[in-house]
C-alpha cells in the first residue's frame, strides 16, 4: 500500500514538472518570436541602405487577401466567333481544339502616338470578346505586340499562353491582327496567409536578383502559374507580387513560398509561340478558307531574329 502511494506521488510530480517544462517553453518562445520578427525587418532595412538599394514604390497597401485559385482552358463557340464576324472589319476563326481565337483587321487599327494603357484599351475593346476580363500588360518592343492578361478575383494572371490576348503590330504601328486565349470560372483553393511586399522583395535581394544601387520603382499583385497544362488540363494559379526594378525589369515573386520568376518577355512569347501557337495554326491549314498560313507568316517573322536563344 505504501508502494502505491509512492508510485502515484512519483507520478503526480511528473506530470506537475512536464506542465512547468511545457510553459516555460511556451513562454520563451513566445518571449523570441516577436524580437526575431523585428531584427528580420530591422535587417532587411540594413541591408537595403548597405546595398543603397532604394524603394520608391509604395509597398504600403494591405496585404491582398486572395488563395490559389484553379481554372481550365475555355473552348471557344460557333456562336463567339460568328458575333466577332458581325463586327465591321473583321475576319475571326477558332483553331481545331476551339482554344485560340484568330481575328484579321480588314483595316487595320492605328494606334495614337504616346499612347496610355487606357488609350490602347479603349481602342481595342470594342472588337474582343469579353473585353472587360482583360487588361493590359505589356508592350514587348522586340516582338511589336501588346499583350493584355485576362484577370480572375479582380487581378491579372501574368505570363500565361492559357489567359492572354495578343495584338499584332505592323511597322506602321497599326494592329492587324490578334489571338485570344482564355480560362473559364476560377475556383478557389481556400485561404492563405500572404507575404507583405518587403519580404517579396527581401527575397529578390537574397537571391541577388537585386543588386546595389538599384530602385524597386512598382509593386503590383495578381496570379501566376509555375506549370502550364496543355489542352484540358487545370491549373493551379498562385498569388503573385510583381516586382519592377529600375522601371524596366519585371519579376513575379509567389506571395506565399517566395519562389521567383524573371520577367523574361521575349523569351516567354517566343517559346509560347513555337510551342503552342505555331502547332495549333498548322492544324488548321487544312480549312478551305482559313487565315491561318497569314498568322503563321507573321509570328514567323516576329521570331525569327529570336530563333537561336531559346532553341
Amino acid at each position: 500500500m505504501q508502494w502505491s502511494h509512492i508510485k502515484t506521488l512519483f507520478i503526480l510530480s511528473f506530470l506537475v514538472l512536464n506542465v512547468y517544462l511545457l510553459f516555460q517553453f511556451i513562454s520563451k518562445q513566445q518571449e523570441m518570436d516577436i524580437p526575431e520578427l523585428e531584427i528580420s525587418d530591422m535587417n532587411l532595412d540594413d541591408e537595403l541602405d548597405q546595398e543603397n538599394i532604394k524603394i520608391t514604390a509604395d509597398v504600403s497597401f494591405e496585404v491582398p487577401e486572395l488563395s490559389y485559385i484553379s481554372s481550365s482552358q475555355k473552348e471557344f463557340t460557333a456562336s463567339e466567333i460568328s458575333d466577332l464576324n458581325d463586327k465591321e472589319d473583321m475576319d475571326a476563326e477558332k483553331s481545331v481544339d476551339n482554344q485560340l481565337v484568330l481575328a484579321e483587321f480588314s483595316q487595320p487599327l492605328e494606334i495614337p502616338k504616346n499612347p496610355t494603357a487606357d488609350m490602347i484599351s479603349n481602342l481595342v475593346s470594342p472588337y474582343v470578346l469579353d473585353a472587360s476580363e482583360f487588361s493590359f500588360g505589356t508592350w514587348n518592343h522586340d516582338l511589336n505586340i501588346i499583350v493584355f492578361y485576362q484577370n480572375k478575383e479582380g487581378h491579372p494572371i501574368y505570363l500565361n499562353q492559357h489567359a492572354m490576348l495578343i495584338f499584332y503590330v505592323n511597322d506602321d504601328n497599326e494592329i492587324t491582327h490578334y489571338t485570344q486565349t482564355m480560362v473559364g470560372k476560377a475556383n478557389p483553393q481556400g485561404s492563405t496567409t500572404l507575404n507583405t511586399p518587403m519580404t517579396a522583395i527581401g527575397s529578390l535581394l537574397h537571391n541577388r536578383s537585386l543588386k546595389a544601387d538599384e530602385e524597386v520603382t512598382d509593386v503590383t499583385y495578381g496570379f501566376y502559374s509555375r506549370i502550364e497544362e496543355e489542352g484540358e488540363g487545370t491549373q493551379v494559379f498562385a498569388p503573385t507580387y510583381k516586382i519592377t526594378v529600375n522601371e524596366e525589369r519585371d519579376y513575379f515573386v509567389n506571395a506565399v513560398e517566395s519562389f521567383t520568376y524573371p520577367g523574361s518577355y521575349t523569351e516567354y512569347f517566343v517559346a509560347m509561340f513555337q510551342e503552342n501557337y505555331l502547332r495549333k495554326l498548322t492544324l488548321m491549314l487544312d480549312g478551305e478558307e482559313s487565315n491561318a498560313n497569314h498568322f503563321i507568316s507573321i509570328i514567323e517573322d516576329k521570331i525569327e531574329p529570336f530563333r537561336s536563344e531559346t532553341e
